[in-house]
């Protein structure tokens, strides 16, 4: 098991569940195996065209179907909270499932911030290729183990990218001065730092206007919240290097998945690993048309090249990985690290 492996790291988590709540919170009844319906929240607005909402919407009805109608998943959009009180509800058995981001899992099970580093994906598929590995498999099981976090599946919530109104960003000396919008956590001000910019977090609502009146110089996020937010409009340059991928979890409460046939548990299996090869392929191929619109609204774009990013993650990476070997551990750190090279070996191999 993943705990063994990494010797040190200690987990205090206690389950909280009891039968008498699962079932008066409308989870899962065993005595009623043959006629399940699994409430799923994710705190996000459904949409036509993205790729989480297209790959949900599969996963419901691939389930519906294959169970002959004996399964039914119910999905909440964006009314039960956002990732991190939905996946709270999973754990304490009051919700059956949810989507949720890799960046909450880190207040459940300590580990899962080494998710976080910069540069640990060469590519999207890379990141498809790490979440297959041992060491990640054996992660999500100690996972499940101390918190009762079952993990279905993993999917693309998307690469962080840098825009700016000051210059041309392609190496990460062009970073430095700059000021830099990020979310609030250590990671991003640690990553930030080590290429010579100032992080100050700033919430979303108030990001346009800190961009019009220099308050900060740039941001970072993905193309598409780059696109949707209108972003655009009030930032000049954009460099595509990718620094953080964002992963999202399909989540089950333990119990209500061993409430599960053998049977309903395959289809389960199939449904999420089909939200996954959608979600994958609809995010990506997003991304591409996402920059191509900003190009064409004004924006002056530079891809980074697989050389340039392996600069940034040289200048870069050391930071955040000191940082968070401090907080979960050096083994911790490594593992994750090994799993990410294994996947980039197997996936560019010569």
């Amino acid at each position: 098991m993943f705990q063994n492996r990494i010797g040190n790291i200690k987990t205090c988590f206690v389950r909280t569940f009891a039968v008498a709540a699962f079932v008066a919170g409308g989870l899962v009844n065993a005595a009623s195996a043959q006629d399940v319906k699994l409430r799923f929240a994710v705190g996000a607005n459904e949409s036509e065209t993205d790729g989480m909402s297209v790959g949900l919407r599969a996963m419901r009805d691939y389930v519906a179907y294959k169970s002959g109608g004996t399964m039914e998943i119910e999905i909440f959009w964006n009314t039960l909270g956002g990732s991190l009180q939905v996946t709270e509800e999973v754990k304490n058995g009051t919700l059956d499932m949810a989507l949720t981001d890799d960046s909450v899992l880190g207040t459940f099970y300590p580990p899962m911030q080494a998710f976080q580093i910069p540069y640990l994906f060469a590519s999207s598929p890379a990141a498809w290729e790490f979440t297959q590995t041992d060491i990640v498999r054996d992660m999500t099981d100690a996972m499940r183990e101390a918190t009762a976090l079952r993990t279905l599946g993993f999917s693309q919530n998307g690469f962080r990218n840098i825009t700016n109104n000051l210059r041309e960003v392609k190496t990460p000396e062009d970073m430095s001065g700059l000021k830099m919008r990020t979310m609030q956590s250590q990671v991003y001000v640690e990553f930030m730092g080590a290429m010579g910019a100032s992080a100050t977090p700033i919430p979303w609502p108030e990001l346009a206007p800190a961009l019009r009146t220099s308050v900060v110089d740039g941001q970072e996020n993905a193309a598409i919240t780059v696109l949707d937010g209108k972003l655009y409009e009030v930032q000049k340059h954009m460099s595509v290097n990718e620094h953080v991928y964002g992963f999202h979890l399909i989540l089950i409460n333990d119990e209500v998945f061993k409430g599960l046939t053998v049977d309903q548990r395959k289809i389960l299996h199939e449904a999420v690993a089909l939200h996954s090869e959608l979600a994958n392929a609809i995010k990506t191929a997003g991304d591409i048309v996402a920059v191509t619109k900003l190009r064409e609204l004004g924006m002056e774009i530079h891809v980074t090249s697989p050389t340039e990013k392996a600069m940034f993650r040289d200048v870069s990476q050391k930071a955040v990985v000191d940082f968070v070997a401090s907080q979960v551990g050096a083994e911790a750190v490594e593992l994750v690290l090994a799993a990410a090279k294994e996947a980039e070996d197997r996936l560019y191999h010569e």
